[in-house]
């Protein structure tokens, strides 16, 4: 899967140029004491490193849901940190690796963390499917990224796909649209792996017309908002690259919002076949996967032309007053409304309550200043009356500057409800 020559550059630690000699002399300075290791570095080529390191040894690399020791913790007791990796001048110069494998956590939105395991050849088919569909468009454009590595999404986007492409990446994670525009003036061509909260936010903190024209953005964690879509389509000639999927799975499809009847329609990926499960779950037969029948928790609705629509979270419909509610459908609705830039809903402690937290938009907020937050509150009610029956409607709202979204780009059950902990 990574085979360069030595001189191969792989992209820029600290402004320093990082060869694939340079990386394979980093793995073999470092000393495993076991076979298996966490790998906790916060820097990705000494991640990229470490994880040569382990596999080459045979062993399993244990990559935890975070840096936070709570969750290096979980993922086991043997752990290589940054300082564990050193750079060196002289010794190997080049690594074969055939095989490999991994454990990642998922993001525990909807619950506590859940272990995971890959191979080394299912993440190469997985990032074989994404060079074959992209790789020709990107070539060498240098990958920028407001994402942490160790991730799926990270790890494959900014990590294992350039690293197997000999595409340069630069190790810096940016979340800041000035930095990335520094960074690619002084990187040239670009690809921006990212998330729908960092690209809704960014055009509000430097107008898209000041950026360096990016060869592609990709976007994952979560749903693009089709406004966020509409402005880079109209600022680059095409909005960001979706990808769907999860740790478990994979990616599972992609889209890119062309302004059409079926925008939100997805495409899967090469190899990937779909079905509808008896209770109107997508269903995946996907070479990515140990099982050929996988389920996943997402109602979709498939398309003549082979792709799909999804149509919300399997897990996450509430009963409220004995009447079953859809939050993402109760998410979508509020969206609809002026007032609203995003939403989300949470079920709630306590007798069948459901609460919603609210990012006003430009009017919203003006209505907040102007009438208070009770006359907002009702007004979305007797929006939502239109759909929903009164009995399921939320009870308690909250209105917020922003989404507590995590490095991922994903929305935690738990910092939801801290919402309304927290002003009771």
């Amino acid at each position: 899967m990574f085979d360069h020559p030595a001189s191969q550059l792989l992209g820029w630690s600290a402004d320093r140029p990082v060869t694939w000699g340079d990386l394979c002399r980093r793995a073999a300075t470092i000393s495993l004491r076991q076979r298996d290791a966490v790998i906790a570095c916060a820097q990705p080529f000494n991640f990229l490193a470490a994880l040569l390191a382990v596999w080459q040894r045979g062993g399993e690399a244990l990559i935890p849901a975070s840096l936070q020791p709570d969750a290096i913790a979980a993922a086991g007791s043997y752990v290589l940190r940054d300082h564990d990796v050193a750079e060196a001048k002289r010794g190997q110069s080049n690594f074969s690796v055939t095989e490999g494998r991994l454990a990642l956590y998922t993001s525990g939105s909807t619950g506590t963390p859940k272990r995971i395991e890959k191979t080394l050849a299912q993440l190469k088919r997985e990032v074989d499917n994404l060079h074959a569909l992209w790789g020709t468009t990107l070539q060498r454009a240098c990958v920028l990224s407001t994402v942490p590595h160790y991730h799926i999404y990270g790890l494959l986007f900014r990590a294992l796909w350039p690293l197997a492409a000999g595409r340069p990446a630069d190790e810096t994670t940016c979340a800041d649209p000035v930095q990335l525009r520094a960074l690619a003036q002084k990187r040239g061509p670009y690809v921006l792996v990212s998330t729908p909260a960092h690209l809704a936010r960014f055009p509000d903190l430097l107008p898209l017309a000041d950026w360096q024209r990016p060869a592609m953005i990709f976007s994952s964690g979560g749903p693009l908002d089709a406004q966020s879509a509409a402005r880079y389509r109209e600022a680059f000639g095409c909005a960001p690259f979706e990808v769907f999927g999860s740790t478990e799975t994979g990616g599972v499809a992609w889209r890119s919002r062309d302004g059409s009847a079926l925008e939100d329609a997805w495409t899967t990926f090469p190899g990937i076949g779909i079905a509808l499960g008896h209770d109107g779950a997508l269903r995946l037969d996907s070479p990515y996967l140990p099982e050929r029948d996988w389920r996943m928790d997402d109602a979709a609705e498939l398309l003549p032309d082979g792709r799909f629509l999804l149509r919300g979270r399997l897990d996450r419909v509430v009963k409220v007053e004995g009447k079953r509610l859809s939050l993402p459908q109760l998410e979508q609705l509020l969206a609809s409304h002026e007032w609203v830039s995003a939403a989300c809903a949470v079920a709630l402690p306590g007798p069948q309550r459901v609460g919603v937290v609210v990012v006003p938009s430009a009017a919203g907020a003006t209505a907040l200043r102007n009438d208070g937050p009770r006359a907002v509150r009702d007004a979305l009610r007797m929006h939502l009356a239109a759909a929903l029956e009164p009995s399921v409607l939320p009870r308690s709202y909250r209105f917020v500057e922003a989404l507590p979204y995590d490095e991922r780009g994903k929305l935690k059950a738990v910092d939801i409800e801290q919402l309304f902990v927290e002003k009771g």
